[in-house]
């Protein structure tokens, strides 16, 4: 796994879709009959590749996803703490304390968890740094995505591009589509290139216009990423995609039967795809 996302960075340095709707219908533009018949990249493949899932799956005692049982436990409660906060309106997330919520979707104490005091410390540590966060947060906005797989057929590419965009925000500034904020229990520097570059071939597919800012929040180790979409050359990200999806179509057809025979770990990366991985 190691040398696809080297090959990946080598190479790379050298009409809308949501929920099955046409892109047509959105954006104004005629659906093209070709694209229901493009290949999907999903953006939860990457993470799981990019993470070494499909190479310690294959062990068997590891998550299929690569991540400790932990993590994923605390991604799933962080996801569902913040779509129960955002789906408020903003004049009741003023007084809603967001602990409170975090509080009904933490996992329980168990084997997940190496030590009780880890446990307890990365409780602690994730929900301050969600309070800070969420503190001065689009405090007067409602988000145009919450927690939603949107898709787009990228054409140039023969794929269809699926994203799952967990908080995004209009933008107001003219030439820019959206404000985008993705949400990580630890950031993963390689996942967050991917995202960035399925993210802005998406905004630039969807809407022919680039992000106005996409943040990376890591909120273990409380680091912000912050990037301005149009900084983000499309040329390079569709570069990345076209090589991401070849890599991904290779890696699937290697696992074969182990991904789609095991039930068990369909079930797991069911649970962990409309929330993120990390």
């Amino acid at each position: 796994m190691p040398q696809l996302r080297t090959a990946i960075h080598r190479n790379l340095r050298g009409g809308l879709l949501r929920m099955g709707a046409e892109a047509g219908t959105i954006t104004g533009q005629k659906p093209d009959a070709k694209a229901g018949r493009y290949r999907r990249l999903n953006d939860f493949r990457m993470e799981h590749i990019m993470l070494g899932g499909a190479e310690v799956s294959a062990s068997g005692g590891v998550p299929p996803t690569g991540l400790p049982r932990w993590r994923q436990q605390v991604q799933y409660a962080l996801g569902h703490t913040l779509n129960d906060f955002y789906s408020l309106q903003p004049e009741v997330r003023r007084e809603t304390p967001v602990q409170f919520l975090l509080e009904r979707r933490w996992p329980p104490k168990g084997s997940a968890f190496p030590s009780l005091m880890h446990y307890w410390d990365v409780k602690q540590a994730v929900a301050d740094e969600l309070m800070r966060i969420v503190a001065g947060n689009h405090t007067e906005e409602i988000p145009v995505m919450r927690f939603e797989q949107w898709h787009v057929p990228v054409r140039e590419l023969e794929i269809e591009l699926a994203v799952i965009f967990q908080l995004a925000w209009n933008s107001e500034q003219k030439g820019r589509s959206l404000n985008i904020q993705k949400f990580m229990v630890h950031g993963n520097e390689e996942v967050i290139t991917g995202f960035l570059h399925m993210a802005n071939v998406f905004c630039h597919e969807a809407y022919g216009e680039p992000a106005e800012t996409i943040g990376i929040y890591s909120l273990l180790d409380g680091r912000r990423h912050l990037f301005d979409g149009a900084g983000i050359p499309l040329r390079q990200s569709l570069d990345y995609v076209r090589l991401l999806s070849v890599f991904l179509e290779r890696e699937e057809y290697a696992e074969g039967c182990m991904k789609y025979g095991n039930r068990r770990n369909e079930r797991d990366e069911s649970i962990v795809r409309g929330y993120g991985l990390m």
